[in-house]
């Protein structure tokens, strides 16, 4: 970083709740800027003094001024700014800052609340490790707080309003209001949004993970009679339509597969609905040109260019049981380029729709019974006219299938009862787990789809298509784990391994 500027400062002021708004601009050393969201108070006295202990990473300057001593903070941290900033949007307010204007606004469905009840509610800021804010108003609401943010409709924002009020989908939140900042002669800059909250039993990446640990039981409370290990299946689609043996049903469990059959349902169904407008510019599907498939593997040869240039510069830092699989994979990078390839073989006969962009179990709310899908912002890393490109929805896919590899891994490596000499048997069974589960989500997502537009008609072209995903996929893991875990290195470079094995 080398400036932190104040480019913008909106003043709430309503029954005893006094907070600035601050967009600020982080300039760097190399590349673009960055703009963020800060709202701040200042907390005196014993108030101070009960934030510092209790949420200490919210305080960004302590102060003296005369006789009074204090405290400036992050706003979302005071109950009394939750509950005027829910009031604010529930009224539809305009608020004039230096340069612009905060707008608020609601949809059809917040006049199912209201407004006296609203300024009853308790709030609450979640704990959960996001790159935003979520505060969550009794068991009615949820509002996100965007930190980061571009100028531009957020695809989150877009994308819950078309699923919610334009089709009815029932398995999304619905959107309830939103918050925006407009500047003459700029595009609109979506600083939050509220939707309905949806009671529910965490995520499905927890809810993976804990049918993941009962498996495990189950592989080493029979490992006596379980001597001959089974030969690891391809998921693809041959596979895909086939049975799974009773044994696989009965280890991993027919209720997790009977619900990971329902996920596979509920995304063909996000898909169906987001391929189903005619009109609207930005939802009417588009196919696939010999331009853009062109496009779409130099992407995918530049990303994997760009990784493997990271990774070349950083095995030397790998654990030594890893450099091994690295300097393999590093050798095989002009068949993986091959492998890309395969997308120019002959014209795509699929048409490109607007998809989740950065699908994986933790973007699935499990309710017990059921599941909603979540937080369609995109890759952070993208632009934002980048996360609201069309695309093929096997992108979905291939992200979904990826993360129930990392559940395996994150599952054997909390799996606390483990001893070291049953790690090796734990991984073989852990392969098939992984095999027969994508198999599950794969056929049910395929039945349920059947022969829509965005699916190739030529199911070599399918295979090709969903493999090549799944290797960019994995590629672009590996550098995001070489830049942020590079423990976790292990799972993208035996993931491309096993891709390229697949014939």
């Amino acid at each position: 970083m080398r400036e932190v500027k104040i480019i913008e400062n909106i003043k709430i002021k309503e029954d005893g709740c006094h907070t600035q708004i601050l967009l600020l601009e982080v300039k760097y050393a190399a590349g673009l800027s960055d703009i963020y969201l800060l709202p701040l108070s200042f907390a005196p006295g014993d108030k101070a003094e009960s934030i510092v202990i209790e949420n200490p990473y919210a305080v960004v300057a302590h102060l003296r001024h005369g006789n009074v001593e204090g405290i400036i903070y992050d706003s979302i941290n005071d109950e009394e700014f939750r509950k005027h900033f829910l009031l604010i949007l529930a009224k539809k307010h305009s608020i004039r800052g230096l340069y612009g204007e905060l707008i608020t606004y609601t949809g059809k469905y917040f006049k199912k609340y209201k407004l006296q009840e609203l300024s009853m509610v308790k709030s609450q800021v979640l704990k959960a490790e996001q790159n935003n804010s979520s505060i969550l108003y009794g068991k009615e609401l949820i509002f996100k707080l965007y930190r980061r943010l571009d100028e531009g409709i957020n695809p989150e924002l877009e994308i819950c309003r078309y699923l919610t009020e334009t089709l009815s989908f029932s398995h999304t939140p619905p959107l309830v209001g939103a918050v925006e900042y407009r500047r003459h002669g700029y595009e609109p800059i979506t600083l939050g949004m509220l939707q309905t909250f949806i009671p529910n039993e965490g995520d499905a990446w927890t809810y993976t993970l804990d049918w993941l640990g009962r498996y495990f039981g189950r592989i080493l409370a029979r490992k006596n009679e379980l001597q001959e290990k089974p030969t690891v299946p391809s998921f693809l689609f041959e596979s895909a339509f086939q049975d799974i043996p009773e044994l696989f049903q009965e280890l991993i469990g027919g209720v997790y597969l009977e619900m990971i059959s329902l996920l596979g349902k509920r995304t063909a169904e996000l898909h169906l609905a987001m391929s189903s407008e005619i009109e609207d510019v930005s939802f009417a599907p588009e196919s696939f040109s010999v331009s853009y498939q062109r496009s779409l593997y130099q992407s995918m040869q530049s990303l994997t260019k760009r990784v493997f240039s990271l990774l070349r510069k950083n095995v030397k830092n790998l654990p030594d049981n890893l450099k091994g699989l690295a300097n393999e994979m590093l050798n095989r990078e002009k068949e993986i380029m091959d492998r890309f390839r395969g997308i120019l073989k002959k014209k795509i006969s699929a048409m490109k729709i607007r998809i989740h962009g950065d699908y994986h179990l933790g973007q699935v709310l499990y309710t017990g019974n059921d599941f909603f899908i979540i937080d369609f912002e995109g890759e952070l890393a993208r632009t934002l006219s980048d996360r609201r490109l069309k695309r093929s929805p096997l992108r979905d896919i291939a992200s979904m299938i990826r993360s129930f590899r990392y559940a395996t891994h994150a599952a054997l490596s909390k799996y606390t009862p483990i001893k070291p000499e049953d790690i090796p048997v734990l991984e073989h069974w852990t392969d098939l787990w992984y095999q027969y589960v994508v198999r599950t989500f794969l056929r049910s997502y395929l039945e349920k789809v059947g022969n829509a537009p965005f699916i190739p008609d030529d199911k070599e072209m399918l295979g090709t298509m969903l493999i090549a995903y799944l290797l960019e996929r994995a590629i672009y893991e590996l550098g995001y784990e070489l830049n942020n875990r590079p423990e976790w290195v292990i799972i993208p470079l035996r993931g491309i391994k096993h891709l390229m094995e697949i014939k």
